[in-house]
């Protein structure tokens, strides 16, 4: 572990390529396999996963961080059969930008401290309180969900494994990257 933090390049675009389309397929596959419980049906289910986004944010930058959850986010749409006309917009923008958030304003480094693993909690959930009510225009503009029940339901299925997941994900496998020299570059 005794790579130095600050020192992260970017990575060559096939390389950049891979792990977006690696990071969007986990997130996609991992919402579709762990969103069984349908709050409203058809629209909003409680995703144990949907702290993926912010962890590859945290991991592997921004970029990679929104692309993970904006196309991850589309592909279980239609994967799932849940494509509606908001995914292509509201979710796509909603949902990367919980991925977006925590990948600028966190770094893997943060999770080696109490501190930084407070402070991605605390970013992680404010991206999650940025996204709820984007997702939940578009479900209204669409006719999916109400706003208000959309709020609440988005809250209760996102915002805990957020705030839970993000930082125990981040702290348990970014020792085990660093160690292996996985963690080489941000996007």
């Amino acid at each position: 572990m005794t790579q130095e933090y600050s020192q992260y390049k970017r990575p060559d675009p096939v390389t950049a390529v891979a792990y977006m389309a690696v990071t969007s397929a986990v997130t996609g596959v991992g919402f579709l396999l762990t969103a069984p419980i349908p709050l409203i049906p058809g629209a909003i289910h409680w995703r144990v996963l949907a702290f993926l986004p912010c962890v590859f944010g945290i991991l592997y930058g921004p970029i990679l961080g929104f692309v993970s959850g904006a196309v991850g986010n589309t592909i279980w749409a239609l994967i799932g059969g849940y494509f509606n006309p908001a995914t292509p917009v509201f979710d796509l923008i909603g949902v990367g930008l919980t991925g977006l958030i925590p990948g600028l304003l966190c770094k893997p480094k943060d999770s080696m401290s109490r501190k930084g693993l407070f402070k991605i909690a605390l970013f992680s959930l404010l991206s999650g309180v940025i996204m709820v009510p984007i997702v939940a225009v578009g479900f209204d503009l669409v006719g999916v969900a109400p706003f208000g029940p959309a709020i609440v339901f988005l809250v209760l299925s996102d915002l805990p494994p957020i705030l839970i997941g993000t930082p125990l994900v981040v702290a348990a496998v970014t020792p085990l990257l660093l160690r292996r020299n996985l963690i080489r570059w941000r996007l």
